[in-house]
């Protein structure tokens, strides 16, 4: 991450950021996340779970396997673009 050269530009980039939490938290606050939550609790945990630890250290296949998978039912894909849709336009 760049370094802001004024003190507007900090201030800038703070704004940025509390508006992309504030975004992110309403986002999965949001009847699509938990959509695709309640998707992704009616898969096998422990392979979810070894997935995500996988993908903390840098190997995001079995995670991204998961996502491809839950991406294929009809209401969680639908709630994923909705979300990936919102994000984009922040």
């Amino acid at each position: 991450m760049r370094q802001p050269s004024t003190p507007h530009d900090a201030a800038k980039e703070a704004q940025k950021l509390i508006n992309s939490n504030a975004s992110l938290r309403q986002a999965l606050n949001s009847p699509d996340a938990q959509q695709i939550l309640k998707v992704l609790q009616s898969k096998d945990a422990n392979r979810l779970q070894a997935a995500a630890q996988s993908a903390l250290k840098g190997n995001p296949s079995a995670l991204s396997g998961i996502l491809a998978e839950l991406s294929q039912n009809a209401d969680a894909g639908k709630a994923m673009d909705r979300l990936n849709h919102i994000m984009n336009r922040q």
